[in-house]
């Protein structure tokens, strides 16, 4: 027995000492992303990992690889090409252009790059160059419907919807299975209707307790305007607890200059008794770099016995086919007996193939003054409602005709008489 110990001890101490070394080994062989080459004798290794990284969303990891690569092959323009798209998939369009601009001056016909600034071009909103653009790329290729495609997208981005349709039947002639470009003709089709009416109902029913529900309907009327941008003049009708009261709004959204616009409203209802006696809002939006948006901005209710000033704002964000954005309300009065009130909403919407057809989820607490119409200023408070939450879904059923549905939920402080409600919404619209 004592023979096998001390023969077992140093054999114990060379397996370790072997898985130790194996360790090291395995540890200093790792790929080390941030130091050197995964492969320095095949820099396509090195670059397929890089795209890798970009496709999910590691920017700056994939940008210093394409670095490293640079580095040792400066003639890899591949690498340089994907270091400039990640930076326009950031939104930084200038480095974008630096580092693409830079790979057509060393290779002029280098098809990749110019694509690419295509492209940079086009999310940038400057749609003169993007044109220039593809039509030096055009030259060369004049059959590509890659190419015609991207060419329709920005002249209909562009305004020229014209020039759009006759490319895009151009392409079709090409290639009449082209699904983009029917889809892009259909909504272009779509954009030609600058005008519309819709009728649509709004009510809470309080299933909980025996109160009698709210209704609210509406009719509205809209044109697409070049100066006011759309204009959409509305007409409510509410009857809560055998009240019956109306009310006239004018909605106008101009454009100030790319990616800036207002939101404008004025309502005015001559009874009052429902809704405030005059209301009226401002809201500056602006957009910015990678899809964001913000905005600034302020209600005023005027009711016959208190003044209403809410301040309100929003932060949203576009990404692939969702949009979210978080508004704010921060209510005061004129009634020094009344509280200040504030109000959070977060709202997640998910596109399907348009801006008509999409589904909508908005939760928050408190008052909203864009969507509680029903609720008068006698139980305005912001503090009143605890939760609500409002699922609504919106889809084109024809060229001209569009469907909206929603349901949703409120739920008040334990000491509102009337009980919690349901929320139940439907409304369509007709474009001409």
């Amino acid at each position: 027995m004592k023979f096998k110990i001390k023969q077992d001890i140093p054999l114990r101490l060379a397996r370790l000492q072997f898985l130790l070394m194996a360790f090291l080994f395995m540890a200093g062989s790792a790929p080390s992303y941030g130091s050197s080459l995964l492969n320095p004798s095949n820099p396509d290794i090195t670059f397929n990992r890089a795209r890798e990284l970009a496709h999910n969303n590691l920017y700056a990891q994939a940008r210093e690889l394409c670095d490293q690569i640079l580095k040792s092959y400066p003639d890899y323009h591949d690498a340089a090409i994907l270091k400039g798209r990640t930076f326009a998939w950031e939104g930084d369009y200038d480095q974008a252009r630096e580092v693409l601009n830079e790979v057509r001056q060393k290779v002029p016909g280098n098809k990749d790059a110019l694509y690419a600034l295509i492209d940079v071009e086009m999310w940038a909103e400057n749609y003169d160059e993007a044109l220039l653009l593809l039509d030096l790329a055009l030259k060369d290729q004049p059959s590509s419907t890659h190419l015609l495609y991207r060419k329709a997208l920005v002249l209909k981005e562009s305004g020229d919807e014209t020039a759009a349709v006759v490319v895009i039947n151009q392409l079709l002639d090409m290639d009449p299975t082209y699904k983009e470009a029917k889809d892009l003709l259909k909504t272009i089709e779509s954009a030609r209707y600058i005008n519309h009416i819709g009728i649509g109902y709004r009510g809470y029913h309080f299933l909980e307790t025996d109160s009698e529900p709210w209704h609210l309907f509406y009719g509205e009327a809209g044109r697409r305007t070049e100066i006011f941008g759309p204009l959409v003049l509305r007409a409510n009708i509410a009857n809560r607890y055998d009240i019956s009261s109306w009310q006239l709004e004018l909605d106008a959204y101009p454009t100030i200059r790319s990616g800036t616009y207002l939101y404008l409203n004025a309502g005015f209802s001559p009874d009052s008794e429902l809704f405030p006696f005059s209301r009226f809002g401002f809201e500056l939006f602006q957009g910015f770099p990678a899809s964001w948006e913000a905005s600034a901005g302020f209600r005023l209710l005027n009711f016959d016995n208190k003044d209403l000033l809410i301040l309100t704002g929003s932060v949203s964000k576009y990404f692939k086919n969702y949009y979210f954005s978080f508004r704010p309300y921060f209510s005061f009065s004129s009634d020094g007996n009344d509280p200040d009130g504030r109000s959070y909403f977060l709202t997640m919407r998910r596109f399907f193939g348009s801006n008509d057809h999409y589904l909508s989820i908005m939760a928050g607490r408190g008052f909203s003054a864009d969507f509680d119409k029903l609720i008068g200023g006698e139980v305005y408070d912001l503090g009143g409602t605890l939760f609500e939450a409002m699922l609504l879904y919106q889809h084109k059923i024809s060229q001209r005709f569009l469907f909206r549905t929603g349901v949703g939920y409120k739920l008040f402080e334990s000491d509102v008489i009337w009980g919690n409600p349901f929320i139940f919404e439907a409304g369509i619209i007709y474009r001409f």
